[in-house]
């Protein structure tokens, strides 16, 4: 666009400016004010009488200028009668602020569009989060029901196991040597290492394989001294009084008796004690042990003996 096109709109501009503001300060133009009279200064026309006269109809840039002061002046000039405090500024707008307001616009509109963006997936990653969090919950709750379950099999499962133990059938006996004598004193070496649950089954085994032998009164004294180690009282009455079968004169017969008398008080049976403790007292008081005799007395008392 050249100079004289860009002058004579601008021109258009400032004359209808300017015949807006002449409208209404039409009062205030004829006052006989000098402040006010003077609204135009020389300074420009001053400064035009040393340059060559323009052609008709041309606008210059210099003319357009002092044009534009004019106007402005007016408006001070009008805004200084309406008692404004900041005269009215007319400015034409710039295509490029123009297009930079736009762009400023859409990126703005385009930011307002990704905040939304964002708030709702915050809201959809919140929501994600509670049930991700619930879904933990269910999980520990699952987690503790199974250790629970799994503590209870594991229960059931040992009791089980004793239930089996207990319904499961003996284990066999030690192999027998081929002899009585054989038979007993390895049974007595297994009571004598401890052993009595081998050391049981040994002696119950060499009762039923040698019946005849001369070692089976012992044996069933053996048998019962390991029954009575495992509280088994009712077991070791039947073992001492096998073995005392015809009150035999032996070296563990004193302590047979004893013993059996002591197994017939812990059955609650004091009766019988007592009648045990009087053949005691009868057959083996001379050859017992003083720890014998000592055993017999405390019976005695326990089971309310007479004296």
């Amino acid at each position: 666009m050249t100079w004289t096109s860009r002058g004579r709109m601008a021109a258009g501009a400032s004359i209808v400016a300017l015949t807006l503001a002449f409208g209404a300060v039409t009062t205030v133009a004829f006052l006989p004010s000098v402040s006010q009279a003077q609204i135009f200064g020389d300074e420009d026309e001053e400064e035009d009488l040393g340059r060559p006269a323009t052609p008709a109809g041309a606008w210059d840039e210099k003319r357009l200028n002092r044009l534009d002061r004019n106007v402005r002046k007016l408006e001070r000039a009008v805004a200084r009668v309406e008692n404004k405090k900041t005269p009215p500024i007319l400015i034409e707008p710039d295509p490029e602020v123009v297009a930079l307001q736009a762009t400023v616009d859409s990126l703005s509109r385009k930011q307002d569009e990704q905040s939304d963006v964002i708030t709702r997936l915050t809201g959809q990653l919140e929501e994600a989060l509670y049930a991700n969090q619930q879904l933990q919950g269910t999980v520990n709750a699952q987690n503790a029901r199974i250790d629970v379950l799994s503590r209870r099999a594991d229960n059931a499962d040992a009791h089980l196991k004793d239930i089996d133990a207990l319904l499961a059938p003996p284990p066999p006996p030690p192999a027998s040597t081929g002899s009585a004598e054989g038979d007993f004193d390895q049974a007595f070496a297994l009571m004598t290492s401890g052993q009595t649950d081998d050391a049981s089954r040994a002696f119950e085994a060499f009762t039923t394989t040698w019946p005849e032998a001369a070692q089976l009164p012992e044996a069933w004294f053996r048998l019962g001294q390991i029954r009575s180690m495992k509280q088994d009282a009712g077991g070791a009455v039947a073992a001492y009084a096998t073995a005392l079968k015809g009150w035999p004169k032996t070296s563990w017969a004193p302590e047979a008796t004893v013993r059996l008398a002591g197994a017939l008080t812990d059955s609650n049976r004091p009766s019988d004690a007592c009648l045990a403790l009087s053949q005691f007292d009868k057959l083996y008081a001379k050859t017992a042990t003083n720890e014998h005799k000592s055993m017999a007395k405390t019976l005695k008392t326990r089971s309310k003996c007479a004296a």
